[in-house]
């Protein structure tokens, strides 16, 4: 953010840098927290295509909490927020993050353009298997080929696949909760080789026409990846597959976390030091997530867990809020309680 120092919001005559400099106690609570919001893809129609609405952010509703929040918070950098709160030195007042996750072709138009003129910073957490991807992945074929066809015809689809014919799809799921129901009934993740197998069959067996291709349209290039840090943007690891962490072996989420952040660096010539979980709940990462992405170099971390993050929050467990649906209005009320 331009002109934007930690200097600034320190007490006059008090050095940035002073050994036991503590004021973080007689601050109101508004200058010791700080609210990260959570994104996903902003798009630039009205209209729900086949991803899961809670992915999908429209373009009009993102420009009215960029107007809401320029108007009533201060929009600092992932880090630099943490690392005030870290050393207990003073927030500016409200402090906001944006954050956004995947890989979303999109967003370079709809994001990236805007907070860039305005001079806001940003991290996208970026999984990094879905850059130059022509294939969707593994979750997005599901949510398409589960919209191609009618939930009776889906559920039939299903139960002809499964071991026991018994286990029957939850009737008027979401697309994510099916997927998880999915999951469950099937026992490994359709981010899989196995995974992507039981789609090929799945498609086959109904009928629906190949989404091969469509993964151009909706992901970032490597140039596009490669130009984020010179609109302000600071990218973060999101593993390479988006796999539920906690089901994979310290090695598998090694493997994921490691090879994620070599290759976001290389593209970026950047240190990648923050970290999305995907998913994000307590249940979807472990203990060896955290030590794992601790010895990566990560130095904070975000989950979906909501809430503010002050300085008793874990670095590595960052709390996130999801503004997808709300409208700027909505988004003053829900993070200071009034609109003003």
């Amino acid at each position: 953010m331009p002109g934007y120092s930690p200097a600034d919001h320190v007490p006059r005559g008090q050095a940035v840098d002073a050994p036991g400099f503590d004021i973080s106690h007689s601050l109101p609570q508004q200058e010791r927290e700080f609210v990260v919001l959570m994104y996903h893809r902003v798009t630039k129609s009205e209209m729900p295509d086949f991803l899961p609405s809670v992915l999908n952010c429209p373009a009009s509703r993102f420009r009215e909490h960029l107007a809401a929040l320029k108007r009533h918070c201060s929009i600092v950098p992932l880090e630099e927020a943490w690392n005030l709160v870290r050393d207990r030195r003073r927030l500016p007042p409200k402090t906001v993050v944006l954050t956004f996750d995947d890989c979303w072709y999109e967003n370079m138009k709809t994001v990236v353009e805007p907070l860039a003129d305005a001079a806001i910073p940003a991290t996208f957490f970026i999984s990094a298997g879905d850059i130059d991807g022509e294939e969707l992945h593994p979750n997005h074929r599901f949510y398409y080929l589960a919209s191609q066809v009618g939930a009776e015809q889906l559920a039939r689809g299903l139960q002809s696949l499964l071991s026991s014919p018994s286990m029957v799809p939850p009737a008027e799921a979401s697309p994510g909760n099916l997927r998880q129901w999915l999951e469950s009934a099937l026992g490994y993740a359709l981010a899989s080789e196995s995974g992507s197998v039981f789609l090929d069959t799945l498609e086959k067996g109904l009928g629906v026409a190949s989404s091969g291709g469509m993964g151009k349209t909706l992901y970032m290039t490597s140039d596009q990846v490669r130009s984020l840090p010179t609109y302000g943007i600071q990218v973060g690891n999101h593993t390479v597959n988006h796999r539920q962490l906690s089901t994979l072996g310290e090695a598998g989420q090694r493997a994921e976390l490691a090879e994620a952040q070599r290759i976001l660096s290389a593209l970026t010539g950047k240190p990648v030091t923050t970290l999305a979980y995907p998913y994000g709940r307590p249940e979807d990462f472990n203990d060896i997530s955290v030590k794992i992405a601790g010895e990566l170099g990560h130095r904070c971390a975000c989950t979906v867990i909501q809430g503010s993050n002050g300085g008793d929050t874990d670095p590595m467990r960052l709390r996130r809020i999801g503004v997808t649906r709300l409208s700027g209005q909505e988004l003053t009320i829900r993070l200071f309680g009034a609109a003003s």
